[in-house]
C-alpha cells in the first residue's frame, strides 16, 4: 500500500502540473477507435495490459482489455540462507508462483473534459469479464546426499513436508518447472478512474487508479501452512500509452 502511495505521488503531481500548461479549446474531434499499451503496479503484484476501444458517443466508449499480472500472497517473505552468503534469496514457504491473464469488456465515461479543467480529462471505468491463474511451483536449490552419503545440492520442487530452512541454499530459476503447474478459472472485476492529458488530441497518455477483484472457484495454494485465498482484492496505478482514430 505505501509503495502505491508513494508512486501516486511521484507521478501523479507532476503530471497535473504539467498538464495545467495547456488549454484545449480547439473543437472537439469525433473519434471512432482508441488502442493503448501500459503497465501496472497494485497492492499484490505488478502487470501489463493491452486494450482496445470502439467510441459509442463523444464522452464514452466499448473497451476490450487483455492483462497479465502477478500475485503475490500477502504472508511472502524473502529469506536467504544461512549456509552460502552468495545464495538466491527466496521465499520459505511458498509452494507456487501465480501469473494471472485477465480478458475483460468495460464502458468507460468522460465527465470531465479536458476543456473544463485546463487540458485534464477525467473518465469512470468499470470493467468485467474472466481470469485464469496459473499456478507455478516453486523450485529450490537444496542441500541432499548423494549414495556415498556426501552432501551435494539439488533443483526440487518445494515440499514443505520434506524441505526445513535448513536444507535450503536458494531458488532455482523461474523457468524450472514452469509446465507443471495448475490451472485457476474465475472471474474478474476493474473499476477506477482514469486521467488523460496528451497535448495532441489523438494521442493518449493517461494515468488510472482504482481497484479489482480476482474470484477463483477455489483457495489458489500460494503458501504452505498459512491460509490461501479464494479472492484477490487489490488497489492499483497504471499508466497507458496509445493513439486515437477518426476511421
Amino acid at each position: 500500500m505505501k509503495k502505491i502511495i508513494f508512486i501516486l505521488q511521484l507521478v501523479v503531481l507532476p503530471y497535473f502540473m504539467l498538464a495545467q500548461e495547456t488549454v484545449f479549446e480547439e473543437s472537439r474531434t469525433i473519434y471512432k477507435r482508441d488502442k493503448v499499451f501500459g503497465g501496472h503496479l497494485h497492492t499484490s503484484g505488478w502487470g501489463l495490459n493491452y486494450r482496445y476501444s470502439v467510441y459509442t458517443s463523444g464522452f464514452s466508449k466499448r473497451s476490450y482489455e487483455v492483462e497479465f499480472t502477478t500475485i503475490k500472497h500477502a504472508k511472502e517473505i524473502k529469506t536467504f540462507s544461512s549456509i552460502l552468503d552468495n545464495s538466491n534469496g527466496y521465499f520459505y514457504g511458498k509452494m507456487n508462483y501465480l501469473l494471472a491473464t485477465r480478458f475483460s469488456i468495460g464502458n468507460h465515461k468522460t465527465f470531465i473534459s479536458k476543456q473544463s479543467v485546463r487540458g485534464v480529462e477525467i473518465a469512470y471505468f468499470i470493467h468485467y469479464g474472466v481470469t485464469t491463474a496459473y499456478a507455478k511451483p516453486v523450485y529450490l536449490e537444496v542441500i541432499t546426499k548423494n549414495e556415498d552419503n556426501f552432501p551435494i545440492t539439488e533443483i526440487q520442487r518445494y515440499d514443505p513436508d520434506r524441505h526445513d530452512r535448513g536444507d535450503i541454499v536458494g531458488k532455482a530459476s523461474f523457468f524450472t518447472g514452469f509446465l507443471k503447474g495448475r490451472f485457476y478459472p474465475g472471474a474478474f472485476l476493474k473499476a477506477g478512474l482514469n486521467f488523460e492529458s496528451s497535448r495532441q488530441a489523438n494521442r493518449i497518455n493517461a494515468i488510472e487508479v482504482g481497484a479489482t477483484l480476482d474470484a477463483f472457484l477455489q483457495n489458489v495454494p500460494i503458501m504452505a501452512d498459512t491460509p490461501n485465498q479464494q479472492f484477490f482484492l487489490n488497489l492499483f496505478v497504471a499508466l497507458n500509452f496509445g493513439g486515437k482514430k477518426t476511421e
